[in-house]
């Protein structure tokens, strides 16, 4: 009865334990030009332009592009970036100067480098933590306003954070090259010619391309499992 009550608490661990995760960041050598080409199969509008006039535009479906780059990143996670921030004395706010979706995780490192995560939290923490408040250097973090804020603040000399972010993907032009992993290419076909369909009032081939598209996605959810954090009771706390 124990054991299978223990395998019982560890799959449903396991359910909720199924968070995205991004996987590779290699993206291939795909153009913005190609994924358009491509939608237009799912769209049966491949004619040639001296033939026939495209219903739907390059500059219509590359809006679509970009806006399905930026769906992907932000529901895979999968443009992953740091950036180092450097601390100084009295300081808890700093400002994150790259364009991102969110904030993962932020790791401090002293000035003898040595590393530490910090876990966490949110404001209103600041000075009701049950940790001293002038232990000297932080060791908790939270993400407002495009800040990140490192607590407690240092007392003296600098230190250094790195905070790990999802990326907000720049739009790019058709001669360009997409920015999403390869893997995840083929989704993006999939969106533009779900978002064109609309114009067409196309509902059921939208619906049906958009449920083909968020399944696509779903098996790389599957596929590239996020571990479980760490509890915060186990973290090494600072005496």
């Amino acid at each position: 009865m124990k054991l299978r009550i223990k395998l019982i608490s560890f799959l449903l661990i396991l359910a909720f334990a199924t968070l995205v995760y991004a996987g590779s960041q290699q993206t291939g050598s795909t153009l913005a030009s190609t994924i358009i080409t491509n939608a237009r199969y799912h769209l049966n509008d491949t004619s040639s332009s001296a033939v026939a006039s495209y219903f739907w535009t390059d500059a219509e479906l590359l809006v679509w592009v970009n806006q399905g780059t930026l769906d992907i990143a932000s529901r895979t996670r999968c443009l992953e970036s740091t950036e180092d921030l450097t601390l100084a004395a009295d300081t808890v706010e700093y400002a994150i100067t790259s364009d991102y979706i969110d904030v993962s995780a932020v790791i401090y490192k002293d000035t003898s480098g040595v590393k530490k995560g910090l876990t966490r939290k949110n404001p209103q923490t600041i000075g009701n933590d049950p940790i001293d408040p002038d232990i000297g250097e932080p060791i908790y973090w939270y993400e407002w306003a495009g800040k990140i804020g490192a607590f407690p603040a240092l007392s003296t000399g600098t230190g250094t954070i790195t905070v790990y972010y999802v990326s907000r993907p720049s739009s790019v032009t058709a001669a360009n090259a997409v920015y999403v992993p390869e893997v995840y290419e083929r989704a993006l076909t999939l969106y533009v010619a779900s978002q064109a369909f609309i114009k067409a009032g196309r509902f059921d081939k939208s619906g049906a391309l958009m449920a083909e598209y968020l399944a696509e996605l779903d098996r790389f959810r599957t596929d590239f499992i996020e571990r479980p954090q760490e509890p915060e009771d186990n973290i090494k706390k600072v005496q």
